[in-house]
């Protein structure tokens, strides 16, 4: 017994000392020096996976791109944000927010979604072909511009690495998305389609003018955040076809490990947090729009604290892990 509990206190001791060391330096490699504390049992784990990782443990970013955790307050605070439209100033501006508006009434049309009480079915495919798209530009950015700083032999200033975790972001949407319904040939069809097309549009935006990208980015995500909105108005509201369709399903495995949910969270809840990050797309493409050529990236401490807070949740499982053991 005296060996057991010194064990315990000497796991604890190691994780606390590790979770102390990588909030005063910020290193990235400290989330592996912290999972040599669970070593044994990831080693007895995956010898007994013969299948290989659960989509669920892959999920869980915390050993890559980290995407931010959003706290029941965040949530209603981008909620809140869904009027919230910039309005074009310079001729480039116009340009961009024409050619979304005539996409975003095409795409309606294309999809059978009406505003007014919406069908699950004009929902599903519309999110998948929405999400597919969603995830080119923040790719394409930070190529750009990896592309640039090897060229220039310049620094980035951070840019990259939100530009990442953007595209990152906007590809689970859409794997979670995939684990509630199925797309069917048309929606492949037109996923292809949408790629082949917008992405060398983009390309030839962005190496004019990446302000231009980021702004039409900026209103595509503006029209993400009112169809998001809608979707869960519409999925709280009795009577309704989303309602009935969806507000009793819960939250894929993935979401839950991706957003840290809770184990009963429900699909409603997913489709906040999407939103949530919806919003926060607009927000940082309107202002990449608007920054001068060099300008240091505003968003680097908001990763830095996102690292952070996924050390102390890293820190929080050993810990529970370790009472469980002994």
């Amino acid at each position: 017994q005296p060996n057991t509990n010194r064990k315990f206190f000497d796991d604890a001791s190691d994780s606390m000392n590790i979770f102390h060391f990588s909030i005063a330096n910020n290193h990235d490699d400290t989330i592996r020096d912290l999972d040599k504390v669970e070593h044994k049992k990831s080693t007895k784990n995956n010898s007994s996976n013969k299948k290989g990782i659960a989509e669920e443990v892959v999920a869980d970013h915390a050993w890559r791109q980290l995407n931010h955790i959003w706290s029941d307050e965040e949530i209603k605070k981008q909620m809140a944000t869904k009027n919230q439209k910039h309005k074009p100033v310079t001729q480039e501006d116009k340009v961009m927010k024409m050619i979304m508006q005539a996409m975003y009434h095409s795409f309606n049309t294309m999809t059978g979604y009406r505003h007014e009480d919406p069908t699950a079915k004009s929902i599903e495919w519309r999110l998948i072909i929405l999400e597919s798209f969603a995830g080119v530009p923040g790719f394409l950015a930070a190529a750009f511009r990896h592309f640039y700083s090897l060229r220039a032999l310049k620094r980035d200033h951070g840019s990259i690495y939100t530009f990442l975790e953007e595209a990152e972001n906007e590809r689970m949407h859409l794997l979670v998305c995939l684990k509630m319904f199925k797309a069917n040939s048309i929606t492949r069809a037109l996923v292809i389609a949408a790629q082949v097309t917008m992405t060398p549009f983009l390309m030839m935006t962005y190496a004019i003018s990446p302000s231009a990208m980021h702004r039409f980015v900026g209103y595509l995500e503006e029209t993400a955040v009112d169809t998001y909105s809608n979707i869960i108005h519409h999925c709280e509201k009795e009577g309704t076809n989303l309602h009935k369709e969806w507000s009793q399903l819960q939250a894929p495995a993935i979401a839950k490990s991706y957003w840290a949910l809770d184990k009963d969270a429900s699909w409603v809840t997913c489709l906040k947090h999407i939103l949530a990050d919806e919003a926060h797309h607009r927000d940082i493409n309107h202002t990449f729009a608007e920054l001068p050529p060099n300008a240091e990236n505003p968003f680097i401490k908001e990763h830095m604290k996102d690292f952070d807070r996924a050390v102390m949740r890293k820190t929080e499982k050993v810990m529970r892990d370790s009472l469980m053991r002994y």
